[in-house]
């Protein structure tokens, strides 16, 4: 393929995610009491974030879809979902935990303890609504978007 090619492959996957992404909101939505609901939500804010991230093509090439569909107004919250993907969701990053480590002796024994924040990466879950309007007006963008990279594609 083509860079041009492999570029509106990436586009037409980074649709696809923020779709399974939106799918994954509303089925949240709809489970109420689930037992599911914290890693489902976690997994749809990494499934967001997919298109955000780096991926890799054929001879070294890498595509990263870029912010220019997401609604300014949105900006905000999206870049939130990144740095939680990149701090929490898929990674566990000490600074968010802010940990402090306290060391006694008693007795001659040492001792540890440690304060930390607890992190449940479902902090932003009573803004649902809110993330799914971002992904919904993001796709809007983003299929008027695929149709022109389409139509500049040669046969």
């Amino acid at each position: 393929m083509t860079r041009q090619e492999e570029g509106f492959v990436h586009f037409v996957s980074c649709i696809r995610w923020l779709n399974n992404a939106w799918c994954l909101l509303n089925a949240i939505i709809s489970a109420q009491d689930s037992s599911l609901i914290g890693p489902a939500f976690r997994f749809a804010l990494i499934e967001y974030s997919k298109a955000y991230k780096f991926s890799h093509g054929t001879e070294n090439r890498k595509f990263i879809l870029d912010t220019s569909c997401i609604p300014v107004e949105s900006m905000a919250l999206h870049t939130r979902i990144i740095n939680d993907r990149d701090q929490v969701h898929a990674h566990s990053d000490l600074t968010v935990m802010e940990a402090k480590l306290y060391i006694h002796e008693s007795n001659g024994e040492h001792f540890s303890s440690i304060v930390q924040n607890t992190i449940t990466g479902v902090e932003d879950l009573p803004n649902i609504n809110e993330i799914r309007a971002l992904i919904e007006a993001t796709l809007v963008n983003m299929y008027i978007k695929e149709k022109a990279l389409e139509s500049e594609l040669i046969p």
